[in-house]
């Protein structure tokens, strides 16, 4: 199962990327954090894999990126999601409910089916 969880989560983690950040501007451990904390521990998002999302998107226009003085000699790099950004998870996350409601109309899971035999 870990194999197919972890394909499932690289199609995600732009979506869920971008929805984390139509919410607020966050920076690199907090989006860690937030992946973590909000599954269960189920979906977690390392740095590796963050930052090069992180790097696609802002060089395509999607988020912006800012730093915040926080102390005495201590930054934050903050990420904003832009306009085009808004529309581009918009995008997806219809293809995503698509195929979602796609795979459960094929898995007679529609009204609550169970796949068990």
């Amino acid at each position: 199962m870990g194999q197919n969880q972890d394909n499932f989560k690289r199609g995600t983690a732009e979506m869920l990327l971008l929805y984390l950040l139509s919410k607020e501007d966050l920076y690199g451990y907090q989006i860690t954090h937030a992946f973590a904390e909000k599954s269960g521990g189920v979906y977690t998002m390392l740095e590796g894999s963050l930052y090069p999302i992180l790097y696609r998107l802002t060089e395509n226009g999607c988020i912006s990126d800012y730093v915040k003085q926080v102390g005495v000699r201590r930054t934050r790099r903050y990420y904003h999601l832009e306009e085009k950004g808004r529309e581009y998870f918009k995008e997806i996350l219809s293809d995503y409910d698509a195929v979602t409601q796609s795979i459960n109309r094929i898995m007679d899971r529609e009204a609550g089916g169970s796949t068990d035999e």
